[in-house]
């Protein structure tokens, strides 16, 4: 009996024996089915020793979302997270405003956003807003963009708070199709070709189509479509800061142009009723031969009212018979401000505003017509042609300047403001005052208001000779 028993144990130890044989062989060619080489597994070591943190990046950007996202995924699976940083990126609505500002207050703002006049200067005193050359390296970035950082725009108290990235511009829209009717050969150069081009249009189309539209319903398209596009005729958009005067009245002879189509009765009728999206739809339907046009209006002519007109984009007519003496305008826009969050973690912050504002991500924004970059280097590099019609025209600005920052909205003028005041003349409500003398009194009203400004105020829109000097070409 017990040499059965003893047998019967054995035979059991054999079985256990086996089976954790069997196991160890199992497990050890298991990781040698999944070990890396010698040389991964030293670089996930290396790659498993950084630490990976986040970068809090809030914006309301919401039509360059889905490009963006793909170019932060791509960022936080390749470089982001060599260097041990994950971009956490919000967009937000309407509600942006209302969100970042109660952050600030309860101190969860994030290391960078979106910045908006309608804040910056207020999160500048604040302290939470944060000068870029605060971060390790960030003066080598903002010497990148040379001298085309202005005051009260990009610049604060001495120190850069933001940089520009990517530029709304200004030029003219014709519809060839009822140039070549009209048969006018080249394209008009000077304001007064315009009306001469308006009126051959006009007397061409029989009443089917007008060489001038007006939509004096949206006065933002006097400022837009007629003041900012001729800086280049006159150095500024209104407000002369080598001068430091308003002196709208320099804008004469364009308005003395239009006013002459009017009465040539070159202008779409019902102009005064008109607002901005129905001028521009009546464009698109081809009964307008020329209309002033900023850099969105391709997504306009793209998708919201899509035409089939043959039309090309030129550049803004002169005063003159002489080439403008100024250099094309463009209204830049600032990407990201830094927040005071950013100085726990500074060296990655200033990585992550470094990818942002990459030409490489920036060419890529360009070619789907999203951005026209600031940085001319984006645009060169770009893989292809932007998608929509007339958008490399817009970016086609070698010789441009910055808008620079204009005192009109902190003036307690008396009387009308410069757009209704320009609306009005083309409307006829000063039939018995000349243009220039209506530009005149306007300039005197508006002077006199920014006198009453504290100097304190008035001193925040002097600019430098440099920058007044850079407005001007040179051959």
């Amino acid at each position: 009996m017990t040499k059965i028993k003893t047998a019967s144990i054995w035979k059991r130890v054999s079985c256990v024996v086996i089976l954790l044989c069997s196991v160890i062989i199992l497990v050890s060619c298991s990781k040698e089915a999944v070990e890396p080489p010698t040389g991964n597994k030293v670089d996930n070591q290396e790659a498993s020793k950084v630490k990976i943190e986040k970068i809090r990046v809030w914006s309301d950007n919401a039509h360059e979302r889905e490009l963006r996202l793909k170019q932060i995924e791509e960022f936080n699976r390749t470089k982001g997270r060599e260097l041990g940083i994950e971009i956490e990126y919000t967009v937000f609505g309407s509600e942006y405003q209302d969100v970042i500002k109660q952050a600030v207050v309860d101190d969860e703002a994030p290391e960078l956003f979106r910045p908006t006049m309608a804040f910056l200067t207020n999160f500048i005193d604040l302290g939470y807003a944060v000068p870029i050359t605060k971060l390790p390296g960030g003066d080598e970035l903002v010497e990148s963009y040379g001298n085309n950082l202005v005051n009260n725009q990009h610049i604060f108290n001495g120190e850069v708070y933001t940089l520009p990235y990517n530029l709304t511009t200004y030029k003219f829209i014709v519809n060839d199709d009822l140039f070549k009717k009209a048969d006018i050969k080249e394209y008009p150069k000077t304001w007064q070709e315009v009306r001469e081009a308006a009126r051959l249009i006009t007397e061409a189309s029989n009443g089917r189509a007008y060489g001038w539209i007006l939509g004096l319903k949206s006065d933002w398209m006097i400022s837009t479509y007629l003041i900012r596009p001729n800086g280049t005729n006159v150095g500024h958009v209104g407000f002369n800061h080598e001068t430091m005067e308003f002196d709208y009245s320099a804008f004469t002879p364009v308005v003395e142009a239009v006013m002459g189509m009017i009465e040539d009765n070159s202008v779409f009728p019902g102009f005064e009723g008109l607002d901005a999206d129905s001028a521009r739809a009546q464009f698109a339907e081809g009964r307008v031969g020329m209309i002033p046009g900023a850099s969105f209006d391709t997504s306009v002519y793209y998708d919201q009212f899509p035409t089939d007109i043959n039309w090309s984009v030129i550049s803004i007519p002169s005063f003159t018979e002489e080439e403008p003496i100024y250099k094309e305008f463009a209204d830049a826009t600032s990407l990201l401000g830094v927040g005071k969050a950013a100085l726990d973690n500074p060296e990655k912050t200033l990585e992550v505003l470094k990818f942002f504002y990459s030409d490489e991500n920036t060419a890529q924004m360009y070619t789907q017509s999203l951005y026209i970059p600031f940085r001319q280097e984006a645009v060169d590099i770009a893989a292809s042609e932007p998608t929509q019609k007339g958008f490399s025209d817009f970016a086609d600005m070698p010789d441009k300047v910055i808008m620079l920052p204009s005192p009109d909205t902190r003036v307690d003028v008396q009387g009308s403001l410069y757009r209704q005041t320009i609306s009005n003349i083309f409307a006829g409500k000063y039939s018995n005052m000349s243009v220039e003398d209506v530009l005149t009194d306007l300039d005197n009203r508006y002077n006199e208001a920014f006198q009453r400004l504290p100097e304190s105020i008035q001193d925040e829109y002097k600019q430098t000779p440099e920058v007044i000097d850079n407005f001007k070409r040179y051959d």
